[in-house]
């Protein structure tokens, strides 16, 4: 992406490099690993074995896989529609949570390394905190990130130097304006979380001294109708599509919301605009059931809301005809 860029890596800085290394493989826990291998999926059946690479516990890996670096039984895990792995608060989380959005670098991390390569370039175009940046990272991935808001960037730079990871790329401006500076065709992942719509302006009912969001500390737009809202992440995942290779992937973080007394499924609504206005292509709809969720009474004694524990995260392929 041709874009004069001025940030500084402070671990160079650092007298002593602890930079930690990459972590390529996947996290299975115990129980998901027995029952793949109990399907004998670490043989990779469907795999000649002129094709198989031994990986040792990680598995086989298919020497034609030309979209990640994981093995067969690391693919069949990731593959699964609801993600319920525990990803714990690390990585300076209460440093980050002041943003309110923030995912776990983690989780981040297994999605990069589900949809791309080692040395391979991710962007995250509204990037928060950079927990995609960290993910990167971690996982010895490229990444630039855009957010308009400069202590976001600021936090994510400290937690970079607390952690001794690598700053990434970062440019302090509407994603807007750099995307269509950008290089067409450049980017090997979009990985990305969309800002919330209104989610401050929403009145709580569980008590009159329920606790602001924290969400509100991020949320600086003006009021927005949805689809004022839907609208303006059209424009930009529009955008997105035209600096994305071609056969790559873009993945959205985005949950569904309560509001007055009508509950609004979001990720629909955002993923029918998208594949109607956009070229990408809608490929699944994950689901992250966040475990660190806490729970709260709504509505209680007189009608039902939900506690919302659960974020969808949006996949959309790039297929053009060439």
């Amino acid at each position: 992406m041709p874009y004069k860029n001025s940030n500084q890596n402070n671990s160079n800085n650092k007298l002593f490099n602890l930079a930690r290394p990459a972590k390529l493989d996947i996290d299975i826990p115990e129980n998901d690993n027995k029952k793949i291998e109990n399907n004998n999926a670490d043989q990779l059946e469907r795999t000649p074995k002129i094709y198989r690479k031994d990986m040792g516990q990680r598995g086989f890996y298919d020497k034609r896989n030309n979209l990640n670096d994981l093995t067969g039984k690391e693919w069949k895990f990731m593959s699964k529609s609801v993600i319920t792995r525990s990803y714990p608060p690390d990585l300076q989380h209460n440093l980050r949570k002041q943003h309110g959005g923030q995912k776990p670098p983690l989780l981040c991390a297994d999605l990069i390394k589900t949809f791309t390569k080692k040395g391979e370039t991710v962007l995250d175009p509204l990037m928060g905190v950079g927990g995609t940046l960290l993910g990167a990272a971690l996982c010895d991935r490229n990444a630039i990130g855009i957010e308009l808001n400069k202590q976001w960037i600021d936090i994510y730079k400290k937690v970079c130097e607390l952690e001794d990871l690598k700053e990434l790329k970062t440019f302090e401006d509407d994603c807007k304006n750099v995307l269509k500076k950008a290089s067409k065709n450049s980017i090997d992942f979009i990985l990305t979380d969309v800002p919330y719509w209104n989610m401050d302006k929403v009145e709580k009912t569980r008590s009159k001294v329920a606790a602001k969001s924290n969400l509100s500390r991020f949320n600086g737009s003006g009021i927005q109708t949805k689809q004022e809202w839907i609208d303006d992440l059209v424009e930009i995942f529009d955008l997105c599509h035209g600096v994305l290779k071609n056969k790559k992937y873009l993945a959205i973080f985005i949950g569904d919301m309560y509001r007055g007394k009508e509950y609004h499924i979001l990720s629909a609504d955002l993923a029918n605009a998208i594949s109607n206005k956009t070229p990408f292509i809608l490929k699944a709809n994950l689901v992250w059931y966040d475990v660190s969720k806490n729970l709260h009474v709504y509505g209680q004694p007189h009608a039902y809301i939900p506690s919302m524990i659960h974020q969808n995260i949006l996949i959309f392929r790039k297929e053009e005809q060439l």
